[in-house]
């Protein structure tokens, strides 16, 4: 057939197809974002990768330097600003910690130049009516300065060296994330971000005895 007699395409159908080829790019568009989205590491970690059950929350961390905050119900409203992500409670004996890590924020401002201590006391949780003993990995502004082991269903005390570089690149405020990899499933059902590990009953940051 020669080009004379080949039927053009009309105006509608031109347009028909310009519509297609615009849909089919929108939706390549759409799918380009969705694997490559411009989020915050925070968001990405918890909706995209799920390389975190903690989704950190914008807490203010509030503190004082040296005290002992309970994260039983008695000390809840001081507690409440320190918790960002992770946690739920306080009941009874404690604060349960959910999912595979949880955090706890110390802004407390004023310059620290020494060592410090990280005091810790917790309890490991229980299923089937026995302590399910926990391994607990301490990182501190994204360093990992301990591992605990926390292996009783009655508190266990622990204390944690800071070393003052770490506290004086701190800047007064120190992030802390509780990484535990033993972490429970109590429920055959239960999603990761509903893992249980430890329960807290206290932290703080007390100066460091020298020596």
């Amino acid at each position: 057939m020669s080009d004379l007699a080949r039927p053009r395409p009309t105006p509608l159908k031109l347009g028909a197809y310009g519509l297609t080829a615009l849909l089919l790019a929108a939706y390549a568009l759409v799918l380009w974002w969705a694997a490559h989205p411009t989020v915050p590491g925070n968001y990405r970690a918890y909706y995209i990768d799920q390389t975190t059950t903690c989704m950190n929350q914008p807490v203010a961390g509030t503190y004082t330097l040296g005290t002992i905050v309970s994260f039983r119900p008695d000390g809840a409203e001081a507690a409440r600003a320190m918790k960002p992500c992770g946690w739920e409670g306080p009941a009874g004996d404690g604060t349960h910690a959910v999912g595979t890590s949880s955090r706890v924020r110390f802004a407390y401002g004023e310059p620290a130049t020494g060592p410090l201590t990280l005091s810790l006391e917790m309890i490991a949780v229980r299923k089937d009516g026995r302590p399910m003993p926990q391994t607990v990995r301490v990182i501190v502004n994204g360093t990992l300065v301990d591992t605990l082991h926390v292996t009783a269903d009655a508190p266990q005390g622990f204390a944690v060296k800071l070393p003052a570089e770490l506290v004086r690149a701190a800047a007064g405020r120190i992030d802390l994330l509780l990484d535990f990899p033993t972490a429970v499933r109590m429920g055959p059902t239960d999603p990761p971000t509903r893992w249980r590990s430890i329960k807290l009953l206290s932290a703080g940051l007390t100066p460091a005895q020298r020596g």
